[in-house]
């Protein structure tokens, strides 16, 4: 899945085994400040829920990535 938000853009692969999210691996992230928001990925697996905490100082890049693993999802539940 991918996202673009501002000057922020997160393309993201999703690896989802017996209904749960395995793995979010991170395939592009352009930011400026917002690297720290890479750890968000854990929290989506842990919690296995889009529902966790953005990072602080990265909040664009933490919503970019956190609507890229959406959009993953979702292309993956429509077939896409």
């Amino acid at each position: 899945g991918a996202c673009t938000l501002g000057p922020v853009k997160a393309v993201v692969e999703v690896t989802v085994a017996s209904g749960s999210i395995t793995e979010v691996s991170i395939k592009e992230h352009r930011t400026g400040q917002g690297q720290l928001a890479e750890g968000i990925v854990d929290s989506v697996i842990a919690a296995q829920s889009l529902e966790v905490d953005e990072v602080s100082g990265a909040t664009w890049s933490s919503r970019a990535i956190l609507k890229a693993v959406e959009a993953a999802l979702i292309g993956a539940r429509d077939g896409k």
